[in-house]
């Protein structure tokens, strides 16, 4: 099995949870802890999605920073799903972080987030 990347000392992992990202979405948030740019965001389904495609919006200072689908076909609880921002993306301590679900449906089918960030 090969192991997975390195990461850094300065690497770390904020999360959030949404109890919903299915057919009444509801956000999650993360409040920024330091200055740091934002490497990854990632989701984990607590549930299968039915009917429609979702996609998770990540925002922040009313921008967008990334956002990934979440396909229908096939899902079910434990999938991971990620997105690198395409360009550097920089947060300050105190911002806030969005993850905005939309799209899916399914009743009460609840999301993880992690997003990995590197101290600036």
């Amino acid at each position: 099995m090969p192991l997975p990347g390195n990461h850094t000392l300065n690497t770390e992992h904020l999360t959030a949870y949404t109890p919903s990202c299915g057919a009444s979405p509801v956000a999650a948030y993360i409040r920024v802890p330091f200055r740091c740019r934002v490497l990854k965001a990632t989701g984990i389904l607590g549930g299968a999605i039915t009917t429609a495609d979702g996609t998770v919006t990540v925002a922040a200072n009313g921008n967008t920073l990334t956002s990934f689908t979440v396909p229908q076909a096939g899902s079910a609880a434990g999938q991971l799903f990620s997105a690198v921002p395409a360009s550097p993306t920089y947060l300050n301590e105190d911002d806030v972080i969005v993850l905005t679900p939309s799209g899916a449906s399914g009743a009460a089918v609840p999301m993880h987030f992690s997003l990995s960030v590197r101290t600036a």
